[in-house]
């Protein structure tokens, strides 16, 4: 899955600590477990009661502090939820305060860049892409993708603006260096896509994002964000299918 980790080398915003009397003496939170549900990002509930975030993986060890260390998490993301789709599902990764572990959770975002906040979600989230995406995890706007701006997301059950194709198509391959023809690759390759996903009903344009830079290469991403957009009117809405279901969504709340 091509998760957006924009907070991920910020480690020190993400620090978890318990608390005490004495505020110089933090209580060291439990380590967690795969599957725990949580809430604020510390002592974990029940995943059938309202949370927002579960977690995917955890590692008693000190994480890098570079682009690695969410390399176990979205792999262990892809295998929780049953299938690596492009959804509104992201990693978010915590630390423990003094370091000794950390841990990987997944959340469900409220706009493109999460600065508008997570869902609160009832029920577990393991297994929720094994049969597909379920249409409340899909990706809808009612404007034109911007990958610059944090835009709040829509219902997909109804007609909209523009929809993220849930597959995110290969551009490259690990051991080669940065392409000159990038643009065209993820051109092609997200109308390839587009086209297979069936999502051209209507002749919308397709927009493709893709990594630009010898840096953004450098870094490993070797996939493409597809969007289609419709130039005049809308896009249908999406249409249940036998795919996956997702948890209840009671709401937004604050990150």
């Amino acid at each position: 899955m091509r998760a957006r980790c924009g907070a991920v080398l910020e480690v020190a915003l993400l620090a978890l600590s318990g608390c005490t009397g004495d505020a110089a003496e933090p209580t060291p939170l439990r380590i967690g477990a795969v599957g725990d549900c949580y809430v604020n990002g510390s002592a974990p509930v029940s995943c059938e009661e309202p949370h927002v975030a579960e977690s995917v993986f955890v590692a008693e060890e000190t994480p890098p502090r570079t682009a690695a260390a969410i390399a176990p998490c979205q792999t262990a993301q892809a295998s929780y939820l049953g299938q690596d789709f492009n959804t509104r599902l992201d990693v978010q990764l915590w630390v423990a305060s003094d370091e000794s572990w950390y841990r990987c959770d997944v959340i469900l975002r409220t706009s493109t860049r999460a600065d508008s906040g997570f869902e609160r979600l009832t029920g577990s989230l393991r297994g929720a892409l094994r049969q597909g995406v379920a249409i409340d995890l899909q990706a809808c706007l009612d404007e034109e993708y911007d990958a610059a701006a944090d835009q709040v997301y829509t219902s997909c059950k109804t007609p909209h603006k523009s929809r993220q194709v849930i597959v995110a198509p290969a551009v490259g391959t690990v051991e080669e260096p940065f392409p000159a023809d990038i643009a065209e690759r993820a051109t092609k390759a997200c109308n390839a896509t587009a086209a297979a996903e069936r999502e051209l009903v209507g002749s919308p344009r397709v927009q493709a994002f893709y990594p630009n830079s010898a840096a953004a290469w450098k870094s490993g991403e070797r996939s493409a964000d597809c969007w289609v957009v419709a130039d005049d009117g809308l896009l249908p809405a999406v249409e249940p299918t036998d795919g996956g279901q997702a948890p209840a969504s009671p709401g937004p709340t604050d990150k």
